[in-house]
């Protein structure tokens, strides 16, 4: 049998706004004041490191003054200095290290594998039973932290524990006049340093729980005056949401009466509603509507970028009959389509046509130049004679009637699958890479050449030059090159050089385009991609079909 009404509006009430208005303030309040603790902690505690950070660091250097110049130019063993002249300068280094409140400090030298104490101050508790560390001690015991700054020369800092205690310790590497290097160390007992931080976090905590109790007694007034109005604006917005946000004018009317009776941001909240009401009939208009032309655009989109691809030949390996070559492509578009071509083609049993370009701009424009100038390049080199011919004619093609005064940078190549050798044109595009079967790398020589599609009748010139079996080509546009991480550092044909160099498990056209590719995005990292990305390999097999 189901409850009736007022039992459950009973146990409504019994959890109502009030009660969670609260428990929503007690959570909030708790944690800022956790958050205001952690923070005002971290501060302090950096201020307490820097400070103990910076007092390891000067007493280095005043241990650098404390201990004469050629000091350490004399020591090459452990007799090379005078027990007296040890315990002065232990005295002094003790002294000091008191004053200044550090449990030790000293001088290391390596010698070998082997780290030896050549200046040590010495603990009162040490004086007094003769204790002192004796000079070229062995230093077994020593931290990594040390050996590093033997090894590389950095200071550093660094907490550990050895049969000496637990301390915070500075390593500062210095070359003495002999060109040698001593390590100049001094340490604060951690126990100290952990102190300091337990009253920091008592401080932050008590901080933290002051601003607490605080915020709940202010909230529990502020949740009383408040309460009241929200039920009734609570309702209101609920009644909306289930009407589709079509307005009732009673609830309208209560509103309005609510901002007049209201002169705080209560009521300010009530008249911002009804305001809201309004503008949001006309945002959903105008969403629907914009929301129906994106959904077209984006579709439009789609089916273009679906076209361009398509025109491009994707199907790897190419010529899955033939043993002489291995060709691998593949292009990136910045937007949903873009001006970036390659292309390929058997131009008889013998030789074989490829082109890679880049058009001038981006988007659907770029896609059309793009779209013409492949058909252009694959018709034109069914005919032409050479390259230069290719390149002469398509040039005179897209500079006619080139009202948006577009161009397109192209290098264009014949392989000849008999003897590797290859003829090429430049139009006005990067120089590609060669990749030698022993994993050698060097950039073809550029040739003059203009972008095609801004002057008709241009001659193109050409030459030539030769592949042995395993050599790979590999051809780019601008987009590789000039790739940009987050802090506009540029790829660069440096580090196409570099990453064609890399041995990788296998060298086939697929894995050096991808290869190229992957470290590409590596280099970006999470950069938006601001340029249309295309590479080709030919890769010479220099076995018959």
């Amino acid at each position: 049998m189901n409850e009736p009404a007022s039992e459950i509006a009973a146990a409504r009430r019994r959890f109502g706004l009030k009660t969670q208005l609260l428990l929503l303030l007690f959570t909030l309040s708790l944690i800022s004041a956790t958050a205001y603790s952690i923070v005002l902690y971290n501060i302090d505690r950096a201020e307490i490191m820097a400070g103990i950070d910076g007092r390891l660091r000067t007493a280095a250097l005043a241990v650098n003054e404390i201990v004469p110049d050629e000091y350490h130019a004399r020591i090459i063993g452990p007799d090379s200095i005078p027990k007296a002249e040890y315990d002065k300068l232990q005295y002094r280094l003790s002294r000091f290290a008191q004053r200044s409140e550090l449990v030790y400090v000293y001088t290391y030298m390596r010698f070998g594998d082997e780290i030896r104490t050549v200046s040590t101050s010495a603990t009162p508790r040490e004086i007094e039973t003769r204790a002192q560390t004796r000079f070229f001690t062995l230093y077994d015991t020593a931290p990594k932290a040390l050996h590093q700054s033997f090894a590389d020369g950095q200071p550093r800092f660094d907490e550990y524990r050895d049969s000496f205690g637990r301390f915070r310790s500075i390593y500062m590497p210095v070359r003495g006049v002999d060109e040698r290097t001593y390590v100049i160390g001094a340490d604060v007992d951690l126990a100290m340093v952990q102190r300091r931080l337990i009253q920091a976090l008592e401080t932050s905590i008590g901080v933290g729980a002051g601003m607490f109790a605080l915020s709940m007694a202010l909230g529990w007034l502020l949740v009383d005056r408040i309460v009241g109005p929200l039920i009734r604006l609570t309702e209101f917005t609920r009644n909306m949401g289930q009407r589709n946000f079509q307005p009732d004018e009673r609830e309208l009317a209560a509103m309005n009466a609510i901002s007049l009776r209201r002169p705080d941001e209560v009521g300010s909240l009530a008249e911002a509603m009804t305001a809201m009401i309004a503008r949001l009939q006309r945002y959903l208009k105008e969403m629907e509507q914009a929301t129906a032309a994106r959904e077209r655009v984006e579709g439009e989109l789609s089916a273009a970028r679906d076209i361009q691809v398509g025109m491009l030949p994707r199907t790897f390996p190419p010529f899955p009959q033939r043993r002489d070559v291995d060709v691998f492509a593949l292009l990136e578009s910045a937007k949903h389509v873009g001006g970036d071509l390659y292309d390929y083609a058997l131009i008889d049993e013998n030789r074989l046509f490829f082109v890679v370009g880049d058009v001038s701009g981006k988007g659907v424009p770029a896609a059309l130049f793009m779209a013409m100038t492949t058909t252009l390049f694959k018709a034109t080199a069914l005919t032409a004679q050479s390259t230069g011919e290719i390149m002469a004619r398509v040039n005179t093609e897209l500079a006619r009637d080139n009202a948006q005064e577009m161009f397109v940078t192209a290098f264009s190549g014949i392989l000849d699958l008999r003897t590797g050798t290859v003829e090429y044109s430049d139009g006005g595009h990067e120089a590609p890479f060669v990749r030698r079967a022993d994993g050698s790398v060097s950039r073809l020589p550029k040739l003059k050449g203009m972008a095609l599609g801004v002057i008709g009748d241009v001659p193109y010139g050409s030459a030539q030059f030769q592949l042995a079996p395993g050599d790979a080509l590999v051809l780019f546009t601008d987009g590789v090159s000039e790739a940009a991480n987050a802090t506009d550092d540029l790829f660069t044909t440096d580090r196409i050089e570099t990453a064609l160099a890399t041995v990788r498990p296998e060298n086939t056209a697929r894995r050096l385009a991808e290869g190229l590719a992957e470290d590409v995005r590596v280099f970006v990292g999470a950069t938006p991609q601001s340029d249309d990305i295309a590479i080709l390999v030919v890769r010479y097999e220099g076995l018959k079909s």
